[in-house]
């Protein structure tokens, strides 16, 4: 709204919002980049500067380096002047220097932007009020709860129909699978008899929304009796019907953010009086209580963290916690001796751990609850973090446990949570990226971009440019002797058959991407029809992402079109080089559209030279001390890999083992791989190895595959830790990842 009147009184051009929401959509040419700057922030900064009012923007950062490394790696860098004679920016342009530097910080100026142009009202939040809600409605319009993820309304539902005198004339029902009668009786007898009608999670009903929005319709002609009222919740979903969402009030209510507010609620809501004083054990039970709580609470912030804190986003609620609390309870009465492996088993993997379908995800479930459901929780001095902030108080009155909860700082550390404090940069990135997203999706597709071009011009000269870039097939012809060449058995190495299939895939990919840009090019000037999926590709290619038409035979990837496009020409030539020279040193395991596929091609080769089953056979891991391009000979058994990057922790070359993240530091690059192959008796793992996870994208999450494993997910490899136990990296979120965002 801001940018719009901004727009429309010529205070910004379009120039300046098309770079906010595009960024640069080339590599520039300038002066090398400072040494604390990647080189993707820097061909940014070199983009900008190419506007009007960002002219030497680069030079500056150069001239006074110091100072700008400091603003860099400023905690504050919204609040903190600009180094040099860049104050004088407007809160707009300041901004996109921001978004340049610290993409992280983009959500918390722009508050700043608009609390500046339009005042700051518009900044806060609304209070949720339910009794101005039920005031504005009628029996034809519906309050229709808008669900988000942690929230459920039922209870603030149940309690308003008990203050309304509706305790005994409501009728409730959650919408499945062939619930849609039952839900058109339910509304057919309520509209006679005055009744409230609550049905819940609509968006699991799509077959009946159709009924629903003819239900609504025929309301309207309809005698209703004046009590009746509808009220339905659902989760954003494209199925719902228009006409009843124009036709409605709608209410959202967002779950508590921060611990506190999630402990808070809780104790308000969940933990009354006779919850907490009966129990034959009362020092036992209110100690481990107050940390089963505490488990719940934060497994569920842990989510904010996205991948680093879970695979999957469950979706833990209150259920879940009083469940876990009668079983606690049971333990506690009917046995002496606390059980604490059953405790352990029930809790992690029935109570919580029955919604957990990730066994990475389960690892850690179990690993934080071995935290909070442990002997030294009934320890006076015990605490839940190293400051001792947050620890289980001395079991007394339930008033004086929220007396305690209100003194927890409004805002916490990720240490607390288990991770490190690189992990708040990656929350804000993906608010801030989210919030991006969401603007370039309403965005009409009128108007002028980056000098003066139309969109068709911008589309076009880009496809132009990619089809220039385009590299050729890669050809089996002029292959290297031993790609193709056979054993005494006339059996083919498995390392070319992977090849072979891999060069297939890239070749269909090529194909795709050469052919649809032919033919957008072609439509965008008249010659051929505009199909669906090229008009989508129009629109991928006006805001940078890659078009559906291509991921649909692509590898997994999560980067913006040009840096895609620059790694699927790296890859290609990885494959080419493969095919011409033969089998390198050092494998480029991100470069294959399935690292899986390699990896057992290169254990089924070792099974058939040494005569092994397959299924004898794992990997054994080694960290070697330089990077795989460096490396001049194969390995004697098995292989070596490069390109992987270690996200939530780093590797010491020197120490060989892993450390802590520098600051701001989210991935570090990985030194290659040894992947010997080895007899599964022999003992790899010891306690001081940490099982890190290695994940194609750091999305890390895919679809379940007929392993049952994630598809994102390559394998496990064993990395010495020789400063934390293993738990302390679960904690963290430690994965490597075959590629980056970027």
């Amino acid at each position: 709204m801001a940018a719009e009147i901004l727009r429309a009184s010529d205070a910004i051009g379009w120039d300046t919002w098309d770079y906010f929401l595009r960024g640069s959509t080339s590599k520039q040419d300038g002066p090398p980049a400072p040494t604390w700057l990647s080189p993707v922030l820097w061909n940014e900064v070199l983009c900008l500067q190419r506007l009007m009012g960002f002219e030497g923007l680069a030079e500056s950062i150069l001239r006074h380096n110091r100072l700008w490394k400091s603003w860099y790696e400023s905690d504050t860098p919204v609040q903190d002047p600009l180094p040099g004679d860049w104050e004088h920016l407007t809160v707009w342009q300041r901004m996109l220097v921001v978004k340049v530097l610290r993409e992280e910080q983009v959500l918390r100026i722009a508050r700043e932007v608009v609390g500046h142009y339009l005042g700051p009202e518009f900044t806060e939040s609304p209070q949720f009020d339910l009794e101005g809600a039920f005031a504005s409605c009628a029996p034809t319009i519906p309050i229709i709860f808008v669900l988000s993820p942690g929230s459920d309304p039922t209870s603030l539902f149940l309690n308003f129909a008990d203050e309304k005198k509706f305790g005994d004339r409501k009728k409730m029902l959650s919408l499945g699978q062939d619930q849609g009668p039952k839900a058109e009786e339910m509304i057919s007898t309520a509209i006679r008899t005055g009744e409230w009608v609550y049905l819940q999670n609509c968006h699991l009903s799509v077959s009946w929304m159709p009924g629903l929005e003819k239900i609504m319709e025929d309301m309207q002609h309809k005698d209703i009796h004046p009590d009746f009222c509808l009220w339905l919740t659902s989760m954003p979903s494209p199925a719902f019907p228009v006409s009843v969402l124009q036709g409605s009030i709608k209410l959202t209510k967002e779950p508590p953010k921060g611990l506190k507010a999630n402990l808070r609620d809780t104790f308000s809501s969940v933990i009354n009086e006779k919850m907490w004083e009966t129990c034959r054990k009362p020092w036992e039970w209110k100690k481990l209580l107050f940390s089963l709580v505490f488990f719940h609470g934060i497994i569920q912030e842990r989510r904010k963290f996205g991948p680093l804190g879970w695979n999957i986003p469950y979706e833990w609620n209150n259920s879940d916690l009083i469940a876990a609390s009668k079983c606690l309870k049971m333990y506690l009465e009917d046995f002496e001796n606390i059980p604490w492996p059953a405790v352990h088993y029930i809790l992690g993997s029935i109570n919580y751990g029955g919604r957990v379908t990730d066994f990475l995800d389960q690892r850690c479930l179990s690993t934080v609850l071995n935290k909070y459901m442990d002997p030294n929780v009934l320890q006076d001095e015990y605490t839940f973090s190293s400051d001792g902030v947050y620890y289980p108080p001395t079991p007394s009155e339930l008033a004086s446990v929220q007396e305690y909860l209100a003194m927890l700082p409004q805002q916490e550390d990720p240490e607390v949570f288990g991770l490190h404090m690189n992990a708040d940069i990656t929350v804000q990135k993906a608010e801030s990226q989210a919030v991006l997203n969401a603007i370039i999706s309403i965005q009409p597709r009128g108007g002028s971009g980056a000098g003066g071009l139309s969109p068709d011009m911008q589309v076009s000269q880009l496809a132009r440019d990619l089809l220039e870039m385009v590299p050729p097939l890669i050809s089996k012809e002029g292959a290297h002797p031993t790609i193709f060449r056979t054993s005494a058995q006339g059996v083919m190495s498995s390392l070319s058959t992977v090849l072979i299939q891999e060069v297939d895939r890239f070749n269909k990919l090529l194909e795709e991407v050469k052919k649809s840009l032919i033919e957008l090019r072609q439509a965008i000037k008249g010659e051929v029809l505009m199909s669906s999926d090229l008009e989508k590709m129009y629109d991928n290619f006006l805001y940078q992402k890659v078009p559906m038409i291509w991921t649909r035979v692509a590898y997994p990837s999560l980067k913006p079109l040009g840096s895609w496009f620059r790694d699927l020409l790296e890859r290609i030539e990885f494959l080419r080089g493969w095919m011409i020279r033969g089998p390198p040193p050092s494998f480029w395991i991100s470069g294959f559209f399935f690292p899986q596929g390699f990896l057992t091609g290169v254990l089924q080769t070792h099974a058939r030279r040494h005569q092994i089953p397959i299924d004898e056979l794992k990997f054994k891991t080694t960290v070697q001390t330089i990077d795989g391009p460096y490396l001049d000979l194969p390995a004697d058994s098995g292989v070596y890999v490069h390109g992987l990057f270690l996200e939530g922790a780093t590797w010491d070359r020197q120490a060989g083992s892993l450390r802590e993240s520098r600051k701001a530091e989210l991935y570090t690059s990985m030194p290659a791989l040894w992947l010997e192959c080895v007899h599964i008796s022999e003992q790899t793992e010891t306690e001081e190895t940490y099982r890190c996870p290695m994940y194609k994208t750091s999305t890390r999450a895919g679809t379940l595959s007929t392993t049952g494993l994630s598809t994102n997910f390559v394998l496990n490899v064993d990395l010495a830790s020789l400063h934390h136990e293993p738990s302390h990296w679960i904690m963290r979120g430690v994965a490597l990842l075959c590629m980056l965002n970027d």
